[in-house]
């Protein structure tokens, strides 16, 4: 699915390991979206996105018709993240038309506060630009509530705090502990439109097969 007027927003959460990056990657190698602009926190995204080192590069590299970019922040905690993070915002609010992927929100917002750019990608950004947005964290009650209360879809993997699967289950208007039996790439998914809750299991990538040992001589 790639970015439509109608705006997409996407909260894919989990606890580490449970196959919630898996999935998106996965995603984003059947669907190949034209346009795809990534906040690759941990640098992970390099078979889905070519890296653009400097903001003002990515900016000027999001100007063409297609582009599949990635941007690793510089600074890793405090306020020059937080300013990274919000200058990366505007330039994918300015894009538009694009699936825009956001790793670790817990890093750049937080239950109380939601930078001011990132606001404004989440509203206007999906309803006036046609954006996909898409946001990851493992710790879905320390993160933008709002992000949360208006997500599209949600799709969920095991969490293993009681208040992050509060967090969620009140999304997802359900009882915590079918988040809490959850076991390793198991996920539910919700979509917010149709108000189903669906029980799916992460499909992971077929492995290259080891190369074939030489048979020795007799």
């Amino acid at each position: 699915m790639a970015a439509s007027d109608s705006g997409q927003s996407w909260a894919v959460l989990a606890a580490s390991e449970q196959g919630k990056g898996v999935w998106l990657k996965g995603w984003l190698r059947a669907t190949k979206p034209a346009r795809l602009i990534v906040w690759d926190r941990n640098d992970e995204y390099a078979d889905h996105a070519e890296r653009v080192p400097t903001l003002a590069g990515l900016h000027a590299a999001c100007r063409g018709a297609a582009f599949r970019l990635r941007y690793v922040p510089r600074a890793r905690t405090g306020k020059r993240l937080q300013d990274e993070f919000e200058a990366w915002c505007l330039v994918a609010f300015e894009a538009g038309r694009a699936v825009v992927v956001v790793e670790e929100l817990a890093d750049v917002t937080s239950a109380s506060f939601a930078p001011p750019a990132w606001r404004q990608l989440n509203t206007r950004g999906r309803h006036h630009r046609g954006l996909h947005i898409i946001g990851l964290s493992q710790t879905p009650a320390t993160i933008d509530k709002a992000f949360l209360a208006n997500a599209t879809m949600l799709h969920v993997g095991y969490l293993g705090t009681a208040a992050h699967r509060r967090a969620v289950a009140e999304e997802l208007d359900c009882e915590p502990d079918r988040i809490k039996v959850l076991q390793r790439f198991e996920f539910l998914q919700y979509r917010r439109d149709t108000r189903e809750l669906k029980p799916g299991r992460v499909v992971l990538p077929q492995q290259t097969p080891a190369a074939k040992r030489p048979k020795r001589a007799a």
